[in-house]
């Protein structure tokens, strides 16, 4: 895929133009068309998803958690800590998607330590939102 359609992401600020074509090899681009499931709640995750184009809806239950847009990613938290997925994703919009499977996912965050930092700062982040246990069931 191309390199410069992931530039605009956050998450590969810190990578070089070199950095950035390496990582750019490991994706597959794909078009989805609005209203499409990317990511199902309780599923196994076994994608990482970086948006090019367009928005998709990250809901928890039925209660919507965000809204993500071009340079956003999703499905990390699954990936790296190898649980089911806590959210449902799905496209609001037609979108232009960039995507690995967890195993290249593992092999950018092992390559690049600022890409793995923004990662586990985003997963922190996204954990603390998520609705907590009261121990009870």
């Amino acid at each position: 895929m191309d390199a410069s359609r992931l530039r605009p992401s956050p998450l590969f600020a810190p990578l070089s133009d070199d950095e950035l074509e390496r990582v750019a090899t490991l994706f597959q681009e794909t078009e989805i068309l609005a209203g499409s499931g990317l990511a199902r709640e309780g599923d196994f995750a076994y994608k990482f998803f970086v948006v090019l184009d367009g928005e998709v809806d990250v809901m928890r239950g039925f209660e919507p958690v965000a809204k993500l847009g071009p340079g956003d990613f999703f499905g990390e938290m699954g990936v790296m800590t190898d649980e089911r997925r806590n959210a449902r994703v799905q496209a609001r919009t037609r979108c232009d998607l960039a995507w690995m499977m967890a195993w290249d996912f593992k092999t950018m965050a092992d390559q690049h330590p600022s890409v793995a930092e923004i990662l586990e700062e985003t997963i922190a982040e996204r954990m603390a939102s998520l609705p907590q246990s009261d121990g009870e069931g």
